[in-house]
């Protein structure tokens, strides 16, 4: 085998992904750019149809105006009066007298031959006096009027007489459209009177380039009995230039996308070749000391476990690349953030924020991901513990309230449902789960809509909870897709924001805390987001319970003054526990956290005479708290009590080893941590380290 290398940049595989991705982007470039004509045809389309409503309308009110004429009177004082009246919007006006295609002509002013009292009637019209007698409106037509072509309107006023009048403008060049103060400007159109579109036809227009093209669009109109056309085209470009120029943005950012993608792959091949070859080399040489000494079988199995391990790494190296994402990532948010502090122009801190929106989206994208992962393999932890239900609900509207409040929608919570009411289920994960409902509640509602929190008891001691909205609802053919990674429902052609992983990750947190989700829709009406979980006892239920005389009785104020516990916990019902635990001590103040950073805050400005901690924290986890509670020299020494419901040996042994005072369990034995309260704050000992003092 030759070991010259490879010529080629790239390998097969990521040659392969570059490919695939590269033609993706040109067919989204294509597809963006077939849309962005769809939009000019419906641009066009509107406004040819406002600007049929409008001409229909103006040549409508010559008809009425002319209906509006008594000719009941032939004389030619009186059809001047008539003519004056229309304030010069007729050049004529005559009265023509007969029936069945035979008239004659018994007056008319204005307009003179071949409508003058001693030239007979021309065949034109005497067709439309015609059509007038038979018709319960007026009627009109572009008829030649000497040697100019004019459009004429007629009207039965008796069944004997038709009253005729001529419009003012002259149809030889009927470029009478044009000019700046054209509200359609942007088009180029062209108004026949009647179903054809022949220069005979042809009343007006606002451009020399006729006929018009065959994409132009059509429009019919009603002028009194006849249905008139009118056909126009775009002048030039009805979008605007974002929609326009979308095409380019999406194929450069496909194509860099895929250069991306593809040099990631090659990264991965390359590895994963190195990973192969320090497989094969390793087991060879375990094969070549077995084969040499019998006596080294202790060394054999090492490099045999060693081998293994390095197989091991190539899958562990394939997992954690998402985590090297980030890298880049950092770089991304991190320069077009300082780039917002500049002084940019408008369209510059517009691709600023949407390199910053994007990033941001990659982000949650990546941990979406990686949450999903760690669930898959059993590596995500879990906090069972009682969860007040009213509390919940009332966080998580508070934290999508400023988002409802950009597309006007109503967020409401059904309180009375929910007071008093606990549920077992991990309180951060929940809360996610119920942000995931919510937003989507409110991104795919219509503006003005409403979305509305709130439980339901249903059998088996559960309780459900769920979010309901009024927006357009999802297709029954769709609902089996819902949960599906990545799939939104054709939502990713629309400008709402989205990867499509959020119900998917929220269901393997609902399954993972032995919880159900579940949808119910009707498509044009609302959907209803839900999740089922068991009904339990609130730690103050069993605080009630409990014989709280005994607990006085064992500690109480030293005489020494006020002091301070702070409780980092973001469970509200927690922190209400341990204050009622410590309300019969005067000497004693709760300090309550509910993030990890707010609580190493406080540790330091405070310097609390006790720290009580939990390990599942929205921001951090109880360990990194720890940690760096202990390697400050002001709360080094300040004795630090874990409150978790992970009662794993192994994560009890960590704590206790990185210095933690006790590590209790949930559900807590109160008379225990009421012992270990008064225990740590009344002796001032600083008993790190020991072991445990409770384990359930």
């Amino acid at each position: 085998m030759s070991n010259r290398k490879s010529r080629w940049p790239l390998r097969l595989p990521s040659l392969i992904v570059l490919l695939v991705l590269s033609a993706g982007s040109l067919a989204a470039a294509s597809a963006v750019a077939s849309d962005a004509r769809s939009e000019q045809r419906s641009l066009l389309t509107e406004k040819t149809t406002i600007a049929a409503l409008l001409v229909g309308n103006i040549f409508s009110e010559f008809g009425q105006s002319l209906s509006q004429i008594s000719a009941t009177s032939t004389s030619t004082d009186s059809l001047q009066a008539a003519a004056k009246s229309l304030d010069g919007e007729m050049s004529g006006l005559g009265v023509l007298s007969g029936s069945a295609g035979h008239f004659e002509l018994v007056n008319s002013v204005g307009q003179k031959s071949p409508l003058s009292a001693d030239a007979a009637v021309s065949p034109s019209l005497a067709q439309l006096a015609t059509r007038a007698e038979s018709a319960n409106t007026f009627v009109s037509n572009v008829i030649p009027v000497g040697s100019n072509r004019r459009l004429v309107y007629a009207k039965a006023v008796s069944p004997t007489r038709v009253l005729y009048g001529v419009v003012a403008f002259d149809l030889t060049n009927p470029d009478v459209g044009a000019g700046s103060g054209n509200p359609f400007s942007d088009l180029d159109g062209a108004l026949y009177a009647g179903a054809q579109t022949t220069p005979d036809r042809l009343v007006l227009t606002d451009t020399a380039h006729l006929p018009l093209a065959r994409s132009a669009v059509q429009q019919k109109i009603s002028v009194g009995a006849d249905q008139w056309t009118i056909v126009a085209t775009a002048a030039g470009p009805l979008t605007t230039g974002l929609v326009r120029d979308a095409e380019w943005g999406v194929l450069i950012g496909g194509l860099l996308a895929a250069l991306l993608a593809s040099s990631v792959v090659e990264v991965l091949a390359r590895r994963q070749t190195y990973a192969t070859k320090l497989v094969e080399v390793r087991t060879s040489a375990l094969q070549d000391a077995l084969e040499r000494q019998s006596e080294l079988e202790a060394q054999e199995r090492s490099a045999r476990e060693t081998a293994e391990a390095a197989n091991r790494s190539k899958s562990e190296f394939l997992s954690r690349m998402s985590h090297e994402l980030r890298t880049p990532l950092n770089a991304i948010l991190g320069f077009s953030q300082l780039l917002q502090l500049d002084d940019l122009s408008e369209s510059q801190d517009e691709a600023v924020g949407q390199i910053t929106k994007g990033g941001r989206h990659l982000l949650a994208l990546i941990n979406d991901v990686l949450d999903i992962s760690r669930i898959e393999t059993g590596n995500l932890t879990m906090s069972q513990e009682p969860v007040a239900v009213a509390d919940l609900l009332g966080e998580t509207a508070a934290l999508m309230a400023p988002t409802a409040r950009t597309r006007d929608i109503r967020l409401t919570v059904e309180e009375s449902s929910s007071a008093g009411l606990h549920v077992l289920a991990d309180h951060q994960r929940l809360k996610q789960i119920l942000l995931n409902f919510v937003s989507n509640a409110v991104k795919y509602n219509r503006v003005g809509g409403q979305v509305t929190l709130g439980t339901e008891s249903i059998e088996g001691g559960c309780l459900r909870l769920y979010v309901q909205d009024d927006g357009p609802g999802i297709p029954t053919e769709k609902l089996d897709r819902l949960f599906i990674p990545f799939d939104r429902l054709g939502a990713e052609r629309t400008q709402i924001e989205g990867a499509g992983v959020g119900l998917a990750l929220s269901r393997r947190l609902a399954e993972a805390m032995g919880a159900t989700i579940g949808v119910q829709s009707i498509f044009g009406t609302g959907s209803k987001f839900w999740i089922d979980l068991p009904l339990t006892e609130g730690p103050l239920e069993r605080l009630d319970q409990l014989e709280l005389g005994r607990l006085d009785q064992l500690g109480g104020s030293d005489g020494s003054g006020r002091r301070e516990i702070l409780y980092i916990e973001d469970n509200l019902s927690n922190i209400r526990l341990v204050e009622r635990l410590l309300e019969k001590r005067p000497d004693v103040t709760v300090l309550p956290a509910l993030h990890g950073r707010l609580g190493l805050t406080l540790a330091i400005e405070r310097q609390p005479a006790l720290i009580l901690l939990d390990l599942h924290l929205p921001d951090m986890h109880g360990l990194d708290v720890l940690r760096q509670i202990r390697s400050h020299p002001t709360t080094a020494a300040t004795p630090v009590i874990i409150l978790s419901a992970d009662a794993t040996p192994s994560q009890i042994r960590v704590l206790m080893d990185q210095g933690a005072t006790a590590y209790l369990t949930k559900p807590l034995d109160l008379h225990q941590l009421h012992h270990e309260i008064s225990a740590a704050i009344d002796t001032h000992t600083q008993p790190v380290g020991r072991q445990p003092a409770h384990l359930n």
